[in-house]
């Protein structure tokens, strides 16, 4: 069995009520990393601003990790480029150690569709320094994180052309990316992940492997049900997947991870069951702990916890049955 995720007793971190400088209907899907000169957790979290009907992103901080101090008072990512003119969505934040700065990928929305977009900065605190490098991949394109270490000399970049997770690696993050890759992981029909799949939060580098929460959609008229999985792709070579999740890790069962709408931020055609919601974006580990940090119902934050020692070993374990390991 493996190490179960436990929701910390805090949840939801962040509501749309707490989102100061809008009228939200949403605060979800938040990209998360440790701030390297304070110690402390950001979180740059999607607001949905119910008169726009428009997002843009908000910044959170926390001391610990599993409260909210802090939600600043103006977005951090505003929508001022013409490719996020409809919508700036749910970021991924990477510490690219070796050259001491931040890669936040996102979703930029606007009439040329979704598209995968950039920004880079040393200090994540610091909104102003946040430098954008636009579009990287031609094409609708979501789901985006990039890897906290080069392999072999490049970048390795996780992307997802509907329905599956792409791997792919460029020399430089400024230029334009390659849109085809090595598919790693795909739906599996008739089980959690039987309509699409993305990555969630940038892995971290574990004894195992590459340690990556996804998330996985079943299909609308299974309900549209999105829930956590684990995955694991080997060090030298992250094309190669050497665990997935069969059974889902996390999965929308709390009463704030299920929403029956109407949801201004969604498409409630989409959910005929109403709206079932686990949607991880962001993996830190702290105090021995692994800390995932996931969309909850497209209307709040919520994290959960495990201890990085039973969930390896228990990961482990599985992969010595030849547990897991399905990916396309």
């Amino acid at each position: 069995m493996i190490a179960p995720l436990e929701r910390l007793p805090a949840n939801p971190l962040i509501r749309p009520s707490q989102i100061s400088f809008a009228r939200a209907s949403g605060s979800f899907n938040p990209g998360v990393s440790i701030d390297q000169a304070s110690g402390r957790v950001v979180l740059l979290v999607r607001v949905f601003e119910q008169d726009t009907r428009r997002s843009c992103l908000a910044l959170a901080i926390s001391s610990d990790g599993r409260r909210i101090d802090e939600i600043r008072d103006r977005p951090a990512v505003a929508r001022v480029a013409p490719y996020e003119e409809w919508g700036v969505e749910d970021a991924r934040v990477t510490y690219l150690a070796d050259e001491e700065r931040y890669a936040i990928t996102y979703t930029g929305y606007s009439s040329a569709g979704p598209r995968v977009c950039l920004i880079t900065t040393d200090d994540l605190l610091a909104p102003e320094t946040y430098r954008r490098h636009g579009p990287r991949l031609r094409g609708d394109n979501k789901n985006c994180v990039i890897f906290p270490a080069k392999v072999d000399g490049q970048y390795v970049i996780l992307h997802r052309p509907m329905p599956r997770i792409v791997c792919t690696r460029v020399d430089s993050l400024e230029a334009e990316w390659p849109e085809h890759g090595t598919e790693v992981l795909g739906p599996q029909p008739g089980t959690w992940r039987s309509s699409r799949v993305g990555a969630g939060a940038p892995p971290i580098s574990t004894r195992l492997g590459w340690l990556l929460p996804f998330h996985g959609a079943t299909t609308i008229e299974e309900g549209n049900v999105y829930c956590m999985g684990w995955c694991v792709l080997d060090l030298k070579n992250p094309e190669t997947v050497l665990y997935a999740s069969d059974a889902p890790a996390l999965a929308p069962q709390a009463s704030y991870e299920i929403d029956a709408g109407p949801l201004p931020q969604v498409d409630m055609a989409n959910f005929r069951t109403g709206v079932r919601v686990v949607f991880p974006q962001g993996l830190i580990e702290r105090d021995n702990d692994l800390l995932v940090y996931y969309g909850a119902a497209d209307v709040s934050v919520a994290a959960a916890r495990v201890g990085t020692r039973d969930l390896l070993a228990s990961i482990e374990a599985a992969m010595r049955l030849e547990q897991g390991g399905v990916s396309v």
